[in-house]
């Protein structure tokens, strides 16, 4: 994708974010890079679809769209805004080493940031998990389980790889994430539980057999 132009405090707040696993809080933000997402910027980047928002109590939460994941990767190849001076354009070049060893390595760089930050889970055990957390609380197979339930179930797993792991078992012809249809019924927890697929906030998984 071609990247759309940001100043300096709007690419470090993308960046930021994608820093923190792709989720996280205005005041999370605040404190990892002195920037809260807010105003005009929130404004601009959910009407761009590089970021979805939501408030679900005091604090505005954002995570990065499938859009946003890519517009980082791209910015990794990118120039350093002006006025950075030589430190802006050093650091960038490093930016550029770490999209040649992404593109290398064949790994995403939601992949990456998972295992920097040392939030890496086998896939295959959280996979397992989210089966075993859907079968405790569905009644029959089908049944269509709130991610709000769901989530607790998983102890300390990291929020940006359970959303991974959800985005790939839906791939799986046996597993079905959904939005709520009457979008009035839902808490601000619930809005807060969902899994961003393709911009599309899906608050219900569903599998159809053990």
């Amino acid at each position: 994708m071609e990247n759309t132009a940001f100043a300096t405090r709007e690419r470090a707040l993308l960046l930021g974010l994608m820093t923190l696993g792709g989720s996280a809080s205005n005041p999370d933000l605040k404190a990892h890079i002195g920037y809260a997402l807010d105003g005009a910027a929130r404004t601009r980047m959910n009407k761009l679809g590089l970021v979805a928002s939501d408030k679900p109590g005091r604090a505005y939460h954002h995570t990065l769209t499938e859009d946003g994941w890519a517009w980082c990767v791209e910015e990794l190849s990118g120039t350093a805004p002006a006025k950075t001076g030589s430190l802006g354009r050093t650091l960038y070049q490093v930016l550029d080493l770490l999209r040649g060893y992404l593109d290398a390595s064949d790994l995403s760089l939601a992949e990456f940031v998972v295992k920097a930050r040392g939030d890496e889970t086998p896939q295959d055990d959280l996979t397992q998990a989210i089966r075993d957390a859907y079968w405790r609380l569905a009644r029959e197979p089908q049944d269509w389980v709130l991610l709000t339930r769901l989530r607790p179930c998983l102890g300390d797993a990291p929020r940006a790889e359970v959303d991974e792991a959800l985005r790939r078992m839906e791939r799986l012809p046996d597993v079905h994430l959904a939005p709520e249809a009457d979008q009035k019924t839902l808490t601000g927890a619930d809005r807060e539980a969902a899994v961003l697929v393709s911009g599309i906030r899906k608050h219900l998984l569903a599998i159809e057999a053990r």
